[in-house]
């Protein structure tokens, strides 16, 4: 084996060496990306089965201070970008009952 042969098989070999570095060094950090990517995903479905808990609890808060007149309440519903508004009671109107009609008797 002559000189020439001699550095570029060890060129070769540094190449090889540093090719397997990356290799560790990527399976690594992908190795972290998919447990993060895991992590996200188990707090997105967490957050969507809460979804509806959420819902009614600010519901509840929305009717409560509607109800109560609680100024602090609706200022806080309101530094998160939640706003109602409060409908009148109305009432509903009277039914009209049928009037009976008059029975004229059976003739035969």
């Amino acid at each position: 084996m002559n000189t020439l042969q001699h550095r570029l098989l060890s060129l070769l070999g540094v190449l090889a060496l540093a090719a397997a570095i990356a290799t560790v060094a990527l399976v690594r950090h992908n190795q972290s990306q998919r447990l993060q990517l895991a992590q996200q995903q188990q707090y997105l479905q967490q957050s969507v089965q809460l979804e509806n808990l959420y819902r009614e609890i600010v519901r509840a808060l929305a009717e409560l201070s509607a109800r109560s007149g609680d100024a602090p309440l609706r200022a806080l519903l309101l530094q998160h970008g939640i706003e109602y508004t409060v409908n009148p009671t109305s009432v509903a109107p009277a039914q009209p009952t049928a009037a009976a009609a008059p029975t004229q008797p059976a003739r035969r």
